[in-house]
């Protein structure tokens, strides 16, 4: 262990990165057949970058991953960051996550979730005053975590433990092929895990309170080839909790909460979707859904100001659970059968709606959803099959069905499953969505 270097775990959960198959081959081949520590052996590189500690979790297809997964990951990554590695309890700098890529963006959605928040003094009663929210106290002139250790004094500056950042990566391409993508990603993944963690450690707030990670007259792409292409500026996200979630991919660092995967082949497959009705409302003139962004333009939306309180409540304990509540997802598509929609409402807690356009779907279908919310009284959050796009509730066909806004159909259902765990009221929840589509823009 270099002491100068910075300790980040690697936790594997499977997915092509660790897929294998015949040499040379990109397709064809088995996810989660390769072990977590050959593959970060097989990157030679990782050893001039950061200690690497490595835990494999599970080693599967990401199709395959449940609600108990991601609360174990969580579980075992608030562990970590508090308790250290290993016998010798070595200090966690952040987490770097090997994940199949076909439900990634689900999994760091969830993680922005659930990962501790900001608590007020560690004399009360931590855990009561975390859960469902967030809470962010002045004690002393200083900021606490939920374990107690300050974070910044009155004037932002780094006093204790910080949040450790954690970042999810993956390949498009098997271990196996001629020329995989998963070793770089890795690589990548690795150094902004490292670059997060030292400014995150910097804690030096600026004029609004946002969190530099770089200095401003740095050249953006001069940081392991992030973007320098023009950002949008209006676009910042105060994290509900004090734990950055991102995905790296392909040179690119995304928001967990705004990343989804947008092609089911290219290399490049991730970009930040964001609701282009909200861009050209705060006047950006542009209705770009995918707006890449450097790894400065990134401190915009880490907010470290002792006085400012983040735009959503939205951070859940999952302390004391084991699985979430089971939401199922229904696609809308011409002519479908709206009793698909009375069958998975016998089966869910909760139904999400992939609606057509701005949330629409046929008159055989608003008499099945209007019947459920009636006689089951099972929340129906409405979404659209559309890349970008918002839907609000002035759009609603069904009274008391809940606007997903600018979520789509996938991160919809894992909210609502969270959501879940809180409350059965239609109110509460729509209020939910309400506040984090105000972060996430």
């Amino acid at each position: 262990m270099d002491a100068v270097m910075k300790n980040i775990v690697v936790l594997a959960t499977g997915g092509t990165i660790a897929g294998a198959g015949e040499q040379g081959k990109d397709i064809g081949y088995k996810s989660g057949s390769i072990d977590a520590q050959t593959l970060v052996d097989a990157v030679p590189e990782l050893k001039n970058v950061a200690n690497i500690l490595v835990e494999q979790v599970c080693n599967i297809n990401s199709d395959d991953i449940t609600s108990e997964i991601w609360i174990l990951l969580a579980r075992r990554i608030k562990e970590l960051a508090s308790d250290g590695f290993g016998t010798s309890r070595e200090n966690v700098d952040g987490f770097v996550i090997m994940h199949g890529t076909d439900t990634m963006e689900e999994t760091a959605f969830f993680l922005s979730l659930t990962l501790d928040g900001f608590a007020p003094n560690a004399a009360e009663n931590v855990a009561e005053n975390a859960a469902r929210s967030v809470i962010l106290s002045e004690v002393e002139g200083s900021r606490k975590n939920v374990t107690g250790n300050v974070v910044c004094d009155a004037s932002g500056n780094a006093t204790g433990n910080v949040a450790k950042p954690v970042i999810l990566t993956g390949s498009m391409r098997p271990a196996t092929a001629a020329e995989p993508d998963g070793p770089a990603n890795l690589l990548f993944a690795v150094q902004s895990a490292v670059r997060l963690s030292s400014s995150l450690a910097t804690c030096h707030a600026r004029e609004g309170g946002h969190l530099p990670f770089v200095d401003s007259t740095e050249s953006s792409a001069s940081h392991s080839g992030l973007s320098s292409r023009p950002q949008c500026r209006d676009h910042r996200l105060s994290f509900a909790n004090n734990v950055p979630v991102f995905v790296a991919f392909a040179g690119k660092l995304m928001d967990a909460r705004t990343v989804q995967k947008i092609h089911a082949n290219a290399l490049d497959a991730f970009a930040e979707v964001h609701d282009s009705s909200v861009i050209l409302s705060q006047g950006e003139g542009s209705s770009d859904c995918h707006p890449e962004r450097s790894f400065s333009d990134l401190s915009s939306r880490l907010n470290c100001h002792p006085g400012r309180v983040p735009g959503s409540p939205l951070a859940f304990d999952i302390s004391s659970l084991h699985t979430l509540p089971r939401v199922s997802i229904l696609y809308f598509n011409a002519d479908a059968d709206a009793e698909l929609v009375r069958f998975a409402a016998e089966r869910s807690a909760g139904l999400v709606i992939a609606g057509a356009g701005a949330g629409e779907f046929s008159q055989a279908w608003v008499a099945a959803i209007t019947e459920i919310v009636a006689k089951k009284n099972i929340p129906v959050v409405i979404s659209t099959r559309i890349n970008c796009g918002s839907i609000v509730p002035e759009q609603l066909l069904v009274p008391g069905t809940i606007a997903s806004y600018g979520l789509p159909s996938a991160k919809a259902a894992v909210l609502l499953r969270l959501a879940l765990t809180v409350t059965k009221d239609f109110a509460t929840i729509q209020d939910m969505f309400f506040s984090l589509s105000h972060m996430s823009t």
